[in-house]
């Protein structure tokens, strides 16, 4: 398809391809909802809107709303433990047309590999899929990633179509020291006119003025509303996070008001296949802006219109000539679910089914599970203090507390004590075979007996296994090394459920509803176990994210980060 054609068609030269008659159109340049209309179709353009032109073929949509497709403005695939394939085929009958995603998951496992498998894989599906490269691989020098991508690494990214900008900037302490490397790629990126995602949870005053002024233009990791717009006031562009664990949205509410609606997007980050399916996608976080009291105006704006600013997509994000016909078709404002969803003038999904079968590409990549011989002395902590540090989970949140308790000692080992709910964790470095293994406690998972593991671990996804015997947990850590990755629960020498993600360590080379169905068993198994954490697995995989304050543990032991250093267990 040529302008010619576009240009051909709009005179009504030629006809279009579709019609979409009596649409009630949110028209987010207009800021209105016009009633009545018609939208015309070629080539997967818009070309007219009430324009009297002719078409090969008319839906009378009798009055339904058309808005743009919905886009979510940060995501991280593989956190949904699903193949990009089986991601759309849960995401685009939800009306999501568009991702922009940050591989940054498997780039710390597999490098510029991983960065080619993506766009590979992501290739001729029903929701077009984007990218920022990952800026921080290693996210920072506190563990031990599967590789590292300097600025020279990324220039041959910015080549391709389909990659907008450099992804969050995570390491914002590096930021403030003006590490080189780190400024090296937030210039290759800025000099080529394309945008700089951020990542600076609680940074304000001159260090948050600090970190804008070295190019970084958007944020995910506002909790309060006082965050959020100051930020903005800074000329920030803030996402509206409802991801799995990080449900931020309905605390930010208060924020967004009309004047200034235009710098807010809305976002996933992280969000499980189970949540994607239960509640959904966008259309979920778009629900939530509706009924919170945002004007539906605005709503879409931030769904729809401010990402593709953002990012640079000049012929996305509203319904109008010139602009992709990507659309979702839905009945009420009151509880907004998508009736039909287009893409590129095409319809793809109806009624919550995928029309047609996207077609796989699936591209190889090398086993990324590689650690040193374990033997069960490897998990024996010895009491070299009395008072220990303990990592403290929080329900709902990543942020965790650093506290400071009395060991539970038992022949010369710090040990695991369930009737504080404290129990040990390890990580255990996957990478390279190095044998690093950082040990530490935990409260708030509510295990009673075994181990939970995985090789799902932000960000350098080493393995992490807690437990309350050594013996379950040398079992989690052998049966992840069997699986390739993947996720365990295990009492004593029995592997009580698994879930294997071979590709990387991170996703499944099974369909959606395979890795729905073990997600919702874990849930049901924990529940019968008596946990008090309803999602303990989740939890853990962010217990290794030394970016997140306020204590972590890496595969080189504790990390305050509050503070940006190395911590001992031992507080005495």
């Amino acid at each position: 398809m040529t302008n010619k054609d576009l240009i051909d068609a709009a005179k009504g030269s030629i006809s279009c391809d579709l019609n979409l008659t009596t649409c009630s159109l949110i028209d987010l340049l207009r800021g209105e909802i016009r009633r009545g209309v018609t939208v015309s179709v070629k080539g997967g353009y818009v070309v007219g809107i009430d324009d009297g032109l002719r078409a090969e073929r008319t839906i009378d949509l009798h009055g339904l709303y058309l808005a743009p497709g919905l886009i979510d403005s940060h995501v991280h695939i593989e956190s949904s433990m699903l193949s990009p394939m089986e991601y759309a085929r849960i995401v685009s009958p939800r009306g999501t047309t568009t991702v922009i995603a940050d591989p940054h998951e498997i780039a710390n496992v597999l490098g510029y590999d991983g960065m080619r498998y993506m766009l590979a894989a992501s290739e001729n599906l029903p929701v077009e899929v984007n990218f920022m490269i990952p800026s921080c691989v290693p996210a920072t020098g506190f563990d031990t990633a599967g590789a590292t991508l300097h600025a020279s690494d990324m220039y041959p990214f910015l080549r391709e179509p389909r990659v907008l900008g450099l992804g969050e900037v995570m390491n914002y302490p590096g930021v403030l020291a003006k590490d080189p490397g780190l400024l090296d790629k937030i210039a290759l990126f800025r000099n080529a006119g394309k945008p700089v995602d951020g990542h600076a949870p609680a940074l304000s005053a001159g260090s948050l003025s600090a970190y804008i002024a070295a190019g970084i233009g958007s944020d995910h990791e506002c909790t309060t509303p006082e965050e959020a717009l100051e930020k903005v006031a800074k000329g920030m562009y803030v996402m509206l996070r409802e991801g799995s664990t990080a449900r931020d949205l309905g605390n930010l509410l208060p924020a967004v008001n009309a004047r200034n609606a235009s710098r807010f997007l809305i976002c996933s980050d992280d969000r499980h296949p189970n949540d994607l399916v239960d509640e959904g996608h966008m259309d979920h976080a778009l629900r939530l802006l509706l009924s919170g009291g945002v004007d539906p105006i605005d709503a879409f704006r931030i769904a729809c219109m401010n990402p593709a600013q953002w990012f640079g997509i000049p012929d996305l994000g509203v319904v109008a000539p010139g602009y992709r016909a990507d659309f979702v078709v839905f009945e009420s404002l009151e509880r907004f679910e998508a009736k039909s969803v287009f893409k590129a003038g095409v319809l793809v999904a109806e009624d919550g089914v995928l029309l047609a079968e996207p077609r796989e590409a699936r591209p190889m990549v090398r086993d990324s599970v590689n650690i040193k011989w374990l033997t069960g002395d490897d998990f024996r902590i010895s009491a070299l203090g009395n008072r220990i540090r303990v990592i403290g989970a929080m329900p709902g949140s990543i942020v965790t507390e650093s506290l400071v308790v009395d060991a539970l000692v038992e022949n010369g080992l710090c040990v695991a004590d369930t009737a504080r709910d404290i129990v040990k964790i390890f990580v255990i470095e996957r990478h390279t075979g190095s044998g690093n293994i950082g040990k530490g406690f935990i409260r708030g998972l509510g295990l009673k007996r075994g181990a939970i593991g995985g090789t799902v671990s932000h960000d350098s996804h080493n393995m992490i296994v807690a437990g309350v015997d050594d013996r379950s947990i040398f079992k989690a850590a052998r049966h992840l090394n069997k699986m390739k990755g993947g996720l365990v629960f295990t009492v004593g020498d029995e592997v009580i459920l698994d879930l294997p993600l071979p590709v990387a360590g991170l996703m499944s080379d099974r369909d959606a509803a395979f890795v729905a169905g073990r997600l919702r068993a874990f849930e049901e198994t924990f529940e019968r176990e008596g946990l008090t954490n309803r999602t303990p697995l989740m939890t853990l995989s962010f217990m290794a994210l030394p970016v997140i304050p306020r204590l972590k543990i890496t595969d080189r032991g504790l990390i305050d980060v509050e503070r940006f250093v190395p911590v001992s267990l031992f507080a005495d």
